[in-house]
């Protein structure tokens, strides 16, 4: 349970990566369908949000604990 929120920064760094490569792989390809170039966008940019406010969270944290001092 220590661990939990780690991994929940894992997993949404991965969520934006795949829905980067997606959006991507999208807006290139030859049929191009827009709204799943915005969806897949969108996901990406909300996923790489969630997971810098978790590391802040952790940061404030360990701040709040006192261990960077």
């Amino acid at each position: 349970m220590k661990r939990l929120p780690r991994i929940l920064q894992i997993i949404w760094m991965i969520v934006g990566a795949v829905c980067f490569f997606e959006a991507y792989s999208s807006f290139t390809s030859t049929n191009k369908d827009m709204n799943t170039v915005y969806l897949f966008s969108g996901l990406s940019l909300f996923a790489f949000f969630r997971y810098f406010m978790l590391r802040r969270k952790d940061f404030m944290k360990r701040k709040k604990d006192g261990k960077f001092d």
